[in-house]
């Protein structure tokens, strides 16, 4: 399994700043529309994505935010589809038992 934090606003209200989720190596998984894939950055090597599969274009895959702000998400909106090899993890169950950090309050 591959850990990792959420940062940012890009996939909600499915998944929100500081949620700690869980993504399975795809080895030779079959991905499919709907799926929520931890990717490589195509342009910024160092940066992980985390974003839902909406379409697959000759083995190529768009992925996109959930946030209904088209502003709200850097994706193939932008840079286009990414290849499989760019795509580290994936989620296909539901993110019910997702563990939500909470910090305590300054008071």
């Amino acid at each position: 399994m591959i850990t990792v934090i959420i940062r940012g606003d890009s996939m909600w209200p499915t998944l929100r700043d500081g949620d700690s989720v869980e993504f399975e190596p795809i080895e030779s998984s079959v991905l499919k529309i709907g799926d929520i894939v931890l990717a490589q950055h195509p342009l910024t090597p160092n940066i992980r994505l985390v974003k839902r599969i909406s379409e697959i274009v000759e083995k190529r895959y768009f992925i996109e935010g959930d946030n209904p702000d088209p502003l709200a998400s850097e994706d193939s909106h932008n840079f286009g589809p990414v290849d499989r090899n760019a795509i580290m993890g994936f989620r296909r169950q539901g993110l019910k038992e997702q563990t939500r950090l909470v910090w305590p309050s300054k008071a």
